[in-house]
């Protein structure tokens, strides 16, 4: 399945190819591809629109996800 990112500091946006959709996956790509400075980052997902957002340690909206 492939995953969109899209995180609003840079406005850096990026696509991937993932096997699995879980939190420690979604966490490596975002490290790995963007410059967020927040190690605490949660996220809420949606099944129904395959849409989530990326959350900073203080309930932050610092970026979004979506499966396509």
């Amino acid at each position: 399945m492939r995953i969109n990112f899209n995180i609003f500091k840079g406005d850096v946006f990026w696509e991937s190819s993932i096997h699995q959709l879980n939190s420690d996956i979604l966490l490596r790509h975002i490290r790995m591809n963007s410059n967020v400075d927040d190690f605490n980052i949660d996220f809420s997902y949606c099944e129904t629109k395959c849409e989530g957002n990326i959350l900073s340690s203080t309930n932050q909206l610092i970026g979004t996800f979506f499966i396509s």
